[in-house]
């Protein structure tokens, strides 16, 4: 019971005694034994009331005490991890170029106090999140997976079997099979030079420039893996044109008949396309069909299809005409913790004024369903 019941059930109890004396009053007599009864179990209620109120009251009292107390509390623990978490990157490059030591992306910091405190995980560099942002693949709707540990299975299911059947006949087995894809890290690296006399700033905008450097640098290699047509190895993934005939795409009727490809394969997801700057110029000026409705490309979109583009797409050797059109989310991404940075002066580098920063991280990429696709290519009419 609240304090708005106790109070609404104390006003009722009240009223009633107050009409039992004035009735008794009004027909100038003494209380019934009845009366007499209803009175008094009417007092011990308003009394048993009164305790309970005052009992709420303290509980309450209690509850916004330790609330108070919680609240301080939690100023305190998040004063504490941001002093701890307080780091420049700046810093721990030219720590690491001083010592030759790596630095690793994330750290753990241990208390010595009598007492005891949590460790504090404390990250030095988050690429990841940015990353996964500036992805043209994740945009399109890839499935970005990260903070991976060994290998990691994505399950297929084939399409299950559906058949009719007689009223009383037996059902047959509707089970689609299963299968998986295996994704295994693969290390990355990367290289990104920086000048002595920035490694000397403590400005905030130097330090988020080499970050946006260290996070473009993994973006373009990671992207130009994957959205290129070299073959799968042991140590990088296969590119997603690899082993697949480009489909030539000249006529609006081309596009078409190239959308349908992957229709008709039961893939009916979010769709997307993924163009080369060349592929965007040469749509942009192409006509939808003999109506001149419009253009093929219009609003970042083509044929009214979400588009990305990126310089990182090439569907064969030197070609700058690559598109790529399907569903996205059957296109796997795995990216694994373990990132390292390492700081190279070498005698080239610093005649150049600058020591040169090496990241090593680990991801891999595989296609789930490679009919979720369509692989192609523009051919200009003159071509």
């Amino acid at each position: 019971m609240n304090s708005l019941e106790i109070l609404d059930n104390k006003n009722i109890l009240v009223k009633r005694n107050l009409d039992i004396l004035a009735l008794a009053k009004k027909e100038e007599r003494e209380l019934t034994e009845d009366e007499n009864k209803e009175f008094d179990e009417n007092e011990q209620k308003i009394k048993e009331l009164d305790e309970e109120a005052e009992k709420l009251e303290k509980e309450l009292e209690e509850t916004e005490k330790e609330k108070e107390e919680l609240e301080e509390q939690n100023k305190n623990i998040d004063k504490d991890n941001m002093e701890k978490k307080e780091f420049s990157l700046i810093k721990e490059i030219r720590s690491a170029a001083e010592t030759g030591k790596s630095i690793n992306m994330r750290t753990s910091n241990y208390s010595v106090a009598a007492n005891g405190e949590d460790v504090v995980e404390t990250d030095i560099l988050d690429i990841m999140t940015p990353l996964r942002a500036n992805l043209v693949l994740t945009k399109a709707g890839a499935k970005f997976m990260s903070g991976l540990v060994g290998d990691v299975q994505v399950p297929l299911m084939s399409a299950t079997n559906v058949a009719w059947a007689a009223e009383e006949g037996a059902a047959s087995d509707g089970s689609g099979s299963f299968s998986n894809v295996t994704l295994s890290p693969k290390r990355l690296t990367a290289y990104v030079p920086i000048t002595l006399q920035m490694l000397a700033q403590d400005s905030l905008d130097v330090e988020a420039k080499i970050r946006e450097d260290i996070i473009k640098a993994v973006q373009d290699k990671l992207e130009a893996t994957i959205l290129g047509y070299a073959a799968g190895t042991t140590t990088q993934p296969a590119g997603v044109f690899y082993n697949h005939a480009l489909t030539s795409v000249t006529t609006y009727g081309d596009l078409c008949d190239f959308e349908a490809s992957v229709e008709e394969n039961n893939v009916y997801g979010s769709m997307h396309y993924i163009v080369t700057p060349k592929a965007k110029a040469y749509l942009r000026s192409l006509i939808k069909g003999t109506a001149a409705v419009g253009m093929v490309y219009e609003n970042r979109e083509i044929d009214g299809i979400p588009t990305e583009v990126t310089t990182n797409l090439v569907c064969a050797n030197a070609n700058k005409d690559g598109v790529l059109y399907g569903d996205f989310s059957n296109l796997a991404i795995g990216a694994w913790d373990n990132i390292q940075l390492d700081v190279v002066r070498d005698s080239a580098s610093l005649k150049n004024g600058c020591v040169t920063l090496i990241i090593n991280a680990f991801f891999d990429a595989k296609v789930l369903r490679p009919e979720a696709f369509a692989y192609g290519k523009i051919v200009k009419p003159e071509e």
